[in-house]
């Protein structure tokens, strides 16, 4: 089953959860941390089939450690993926719909744990960009952001949030939106990959996913790079599923990247280079 993690701490949170209840049919199937558990009683698109679960918990999302564990314990199920509705916050204050898988290459300072990272879902993840695009509203960027924050979990796990500001965290707008994309999106196969390089909203990223056929795990922004290594690069590759790596290299110093593929390519590490990927033939993305 899939489960939908919403946190009371959290404005834009309580306003995402409030609208996939508003927007779609579900029942009450008991009680979690206190709040009400509900189970979806149809299917709506890829990730929300019949059976799906949404539950609020009260600690903010980004310390709920292992909670797919102690959820599936208590309640004797398996979790395929977990998505957490959330704020974002940037100090631009720009508004903005983002996806983003969670861990930390360094020091964990916003939840997990130092240098380890949560399984990434790079087909729900990147299909979810490419079907929030597709809703995008009039003043909002729509992207990736590069992994970080907690928790640190087993289960795949993506956070889908608004930005950037308590306007924006509590209007409906938005919060619609992102819920209608999670209720239609549609997966896209394609070749799965780790991104290494550039800024933290990742924008040859998500122009890529736009535009080809590549899903995104793991994604490192430049200030993540000096912690990468051929191992914690073979293990952002496993947590994604991935079959080779992706360089935003304009971004990059030039040193460093021919460092790292020269590492990875001794260990038979795929590098793709964006003419690898098919084109997305059909898009209204614009």
């Amino acid at each position: 089953m899939n489960l939908i993690i919403a946190s009371n701490a959290d404005s834009a949170s309580i306003n995402l959860r409030d609208r996939l209840l508003e927007m779609s049919s579900w029942r009450k199937c008991g009680e979690y941390d206190g709040n009400d558990m509900w189970e979806i009683n149809e299917n709506q698109g890829d990730y929300c089939k019949k059976g799906t679960r949404l539950i609020s918990i009260d600690n903010i999302h980004i310390k709920a450690e292992r909670i797919d564990e102690d959820y599936g314990k208590k309640e004797n199920v398996k979790i395929n993926n977990i998505i957490f509705l959330s704020r974002h916050k940037a100090a631009s204050g720009k508004p903005s719909l983002t996806v983003h898988p969670i861990g930390n290459w360094g020091k964990a300072e916003y939840g997990g744990e130092e240098g380890k990272i949560t399984p990434a879902s790079p087909k729900i993840m990147t299909s979810l960009l490419r079907e929030i695009k597709e809703n995008q509203l009039e003043g909002f960027d729509v992207c990736f952001e590069a992994t970080h924050h907690g928790p640190l979990l087993t289960t795949p796990t993506i956070f889908l949030e608004i930005g950037s500001t308590e306007n924006e965290w509590e209007d409906k707008l938005p919060a619609r939106a992102l819920i209608k994309s999670l209720l239609e999106v549609k997966y896209i196969s394609g070749k799965n990959v780790v991104g290494i390089g550039g800024g933290h909203y990742t924008p040859r990223f998500t122009e890529a996913a736009l535009t080809h056929k590549v899903n995104f795990g793991h994604m490192v922004a430049n200030y993540g790079v000096p912690f990468l290594n051929n191992e914690v690069i073979k293990n952002a590759i496993e947590f994604s599923c991935a079959e080779g790596v992706y360089f935003h290299k304009k971004a990059m110093k030039k040193s460093t990247y021919r460092e790292i593929k020269e590492n990875l390519e001794k260990e038979n590490i795929v590098v793709f280079e964006q003419a690898d990927y098919s084109k997305i033939m059909q898009n209204s993305y614009n």
